[in-house]
């Protein structure tokens, strides 16, 4: 395959890319907006020295597409599995911590079985993953017990969608790749996600002869026919010969913007993220809530990150009052864990008001996956699956693919 393949954000669509362009003997340039790449799933590096992921992302073995990547550039070694024995998970209603299991075939084992768990609420689950209509999570489970101890802390981390809303079509078809046996193992990056799956992909580009770009956003496309014949980033213009092709892999809204006749998602939901400086363990902990605002935490050895999806109401909150309240939370929650931890610092919280594509009911507004000859797109919003990590390097496959 011969002409330069252009690629457009360094988030892990476009790393998923550029990385599939070079494999395919294509010369891939990665052109990156801000100061470096990773997109959401970056290492945050202030100069005040306080360095934490923007959130608390995991894999699950069922994620074969993600750990193939990081697999290729090395980096498969540096994901561990934090909770071997089953996922604690912690009620701050009681101050109950039990140990889940995330495979159905975990609940054969009563001390790893969701409470309330019944064999009608297994029928339910396994209704999600079969074809047929589309409904809210919630009218498909129901007010079980199950919904609260398993269903909506799952559902609202992989959807970011309140489970009134979000579609039980998405979450079923991530529920039939976890119940492949040996796919519901709950990973993390052992140092972060930076040096851990973003500085591996870069590297890995860079090695094959690879070019990015940072500080170069794109500021328009010039079409001429049926095809992109330049790329505007600020004064620059970047003229394509016949053999070049681009993949944008953007959120939603830069699509939209530079492509505006295209249909793209317009609906979002807030994430909310919470970082302390800690002592805590020697490596990685991760651990539930229930009854919280806040559904996941994970610790390790110098701070502690916690996620609130579908923070709704709590996004416009005051930063100290939402940092005080969390903490009240996720304190007593490691406690029972057996994990100490001791605040050293200042929290940082983070607000992302648009994280993700609502993932609701129905079908989702989607543009061709090849919009031009010579220009595909890629990244987590595109196709059927939740918007995760594996869905963004499937995507960005895809797109190299197409072009």
């Amino acid at each position: 395959m011969t002409g330069v393949l252009h690629v457009v954000g360094a988030g892990v669509a476009g790393l998923a890319a550029a990385l599939a362009g070079l494999s395919a003997g294509r010369q891939v340039i990665l052109h990156e907006a801000t100061a470096g790449a990773g997109g959401r799933a970056r290492t945050v590096t202030p100069a005040d020295g306080f360095h934490h992921d923007n959130g608390t992302h995991v894999l699950l073995t069922a994620n074969r597409r993600a750990l193939g990547l990081i697999e290729r550039v090395g980096a498969r070694g540096a994901w561990i599995e934090p909770e071997p024995d089953g996922l604690p998970v912690y009620d701050a209603r009681n101050g109950r911590l039990a140990r889940v299991g995330l495979s159905p075939a975990s609940w054969l084992r009563p001390s790893l079985r969701p409470e309330g768990l019944g064999l009608m609420d297994v029928l339910r689950l396994a209704a999600l993953t079969l074809p047929g209509r589309d409904r809210s999570i919630l009218a498909a489970i129901g007010p079980r017990p199950i919904m609260d101890s398993l269903v909506e802390p799952l559902a609202v981390a992989v959807l970011n969608t309140p489970v009134a809303v979000a579609s039980g079509r998405r979450l079923g078809r991530a529920l039939r790749r976890v119940a492949i046996p040996g796919g519901a193992r709950l990973l993390v990056a052992r140092s972060g996600l930076g040096p851990d799956l973003i500085a591996p992909a870069v590297a890995a580009l860079e090695r094959g002869g690879g070019t990015v770009r940072t500080g170069a956003r794109l500021r328009a496309l010039e079409i001429a026919g049926d095809r992109v014949a330049a790329l505007a980033f600020g004064a620059e213009r970047v003229a394509l010969a016949r053999e070049d092709a681009v993949i944008l892999a953007l959120p939603p809204a830069e699509v939209g913007r530079l492509l505006p006749d295209l249909s793209v998602p317009d609906a979002f939901e807030p994430i909310v993220n919470a970082h302390y400086p800690v002592r805590g363990p020697a490596g990685p902990r991760f651990v539930g809530l229930r009854g919280a605002l806040s559904q996941w935490a994970l610790a390790r050895p110098d701070h502690v990150s916690v996620t609130v999806s579908a923070a709704g109401e709590a996004a416009d909150w005051d930063p100290d009052r939402l940092a005080d309240h969390i903490w009240a939370e996720i304190a007593p929650a490691f406690a029972a864990a057996g994990v100490a931890l001791e605040r050293t610092g200042a929290a940082r919280v983070v607000k992302e008001k648009r994280a993700t594509i609502r993932q609701a009911v129905g079908p989702l507004p989607q543009p061709p996956r090849r919009p031009l000859p010579n220009l595909a797109l890629a990244g987590d919003w595109l196709g059927d699956l939740p918007a995760t990590i594996e869905s963004a390097v499937m995507a960005g496959e895809r797109a190299a693919r197409l072009v």
